[in-house]
């Protein structure tokens, strides 16, 4: 049997900019979250630490944090980091990766495919990594195929499983594509958001995203993990997400369904917020038909919350004006409101549908604070 802890996407050193001056804070909770998955590796002994890109950003990425890198990595030793470099921290001939000396436990992967054997423990680790920031084909095109005589074959990779919706194809690969490798697991990055690939043969998990161990934007809520695994030697994988993050980033809706004043606005978000924990990140969007003479006064809430370490407030409410008023009076509103209501009604389909809605909706907004 062989064990793993995957992780991927930790964007050390990105810019963050909408935390302004809570940046290098963020910032000790990235590394803070870095040595809480080390301690994770070291106590269940893991026999490979496998990192699969965007690790430490190309464009940002301070001397600083490469070598809180180095040391982290030196700590874990002798278990193998295996690391294969992502769009955000590609093989360039000036990257840290290649500019400094890292400790020997550290295994990086080049554009060009890579196996370490580790005989020991009768496994081959493969990989490949970014040569620059942009990749539109798929790497596994040119993998040169298995060594003979191991047990277990592992894969890292930074890239992007064809089936993932719309996401930015970088390095597009296909399901089929990495069961057709043979391999026993693929840890992969690039997608924040935690996803299993089961084999489409024998419906054993073969790959996966164990999305970012910390949050970096709004839409990367709740519990961030890593992924220990354990593979038996007859192949079969037991999967686990384990929690990591320092703080949780959390997405709140505030309703204001008839408020009129900004004292009912403040109680409301008071209510809302009340079961929070005040060192998260917290981002609070105001919603629904308020009175049209109210405009909430974000920097009112900013201040309310400054104590707190973050909460970002975004006014997403409209008043309740009499639309069939304005339209009736005629003039530029009028036919402004005319026209998003026409888009609404001919949309192609639910979509855009619902952007010509939402359109409708902010232009209320806007009519509301200049119509008070």
């Amino acid at each position: 049997m062989i064990s793993f802890l995957h992780t991927a996407d930790v964007h050390l050193d990105a810019p963050l900019k909408s935390l302004a001056e809570k940046y290098e804070l963020r910032q000790q909770d990235f590394r803070r979250t870095m040595q809480r998955v080390r301690d994770l590796a070291v106590s269940r002994q893991v026999d490979f630490w496998l990192i699969a890109g965007d690790l430490l950003e190309y464009h940002g990425g301070t001397r600083a944090t490469a070598a809180f890198l180095q040391e982290l990595f030196a700590s874990a030793a002798p278990i193998p980091v295996c690391i294969a470099p992502g769009n955000h921290d590609p093989w360039l001939e000036d990257s840290f990766y290649r500019s400094l000396d890292w400790p020997a436990n550290v295994f990086f992967f080049t554009p060009e495919w890579g196996a370490y054997e580790f005989p020991e423990k009768s496994c081959v680790v493969y990989g490949w990594g970014f040569p620059q920031m942009h990749v539109d084909s798929s790497p596994l095109r040119d993998f040169p195929g298995k060594l003979p005589g191991y047990t277990h074959h592992l894969l890292v990779l930074h890239a992007t499983v064809e089936e993932v919706g719309d996401h930015q194809p970088y390095a597009p690969i296909s399901l089929a594509e990495l069961a057709a490798l043979g391999v026993d697991y693929a840890a992969l990055g690039h997608i924040h958001k935690p996803q299993t690939y089961r084999h489409p043969q024998t419906g054993a998990v073969l790959a996966a995203y164990p999305g970012s161990p910390e949050g970096l934007t709004a839409k990367e809520c709740g519990e961030r993990t890593v992924l220990y695994g354990q593979i038996a030697d007859d192949g079969s994988l037991l999967l686990e997400a384990i929690p990591v993050h320092s703080r949780q980033i959390r997405r709140i809706e505030v309703e204001l369904l008839g408020a009129e004043t900004m004292e009912a606005v403040l109680q409301r978000v008071e209510a809302a917020l009340s079961g929070q924990w005040r060192d998260d990140l917290l981002f609070v969007e105001l919603s629904g038909e308020r009175a049209s003479h109210l405009v909430p006064s974000l920097d009112v809430l900013h201040a309310q919350y400054a104590s707190w370490f973050f909460v970002h407030f975004q006014d997403k409410s409209w008043p309740d004006l009499d639309e069939e008023g304005l339209l009736q009076q005629g003039g530029i509103l009028a036919r402004w409101l005319e026209k998003l209501r026409e888009q609404a009604e001919q949309a192609a389909d639910e979509r855009e549908r619902t952007i010509a809605q939402m359109a409708r909706r902010e232009a209320l907004r806007l009519l509301g604070g200049l119509l008070r």
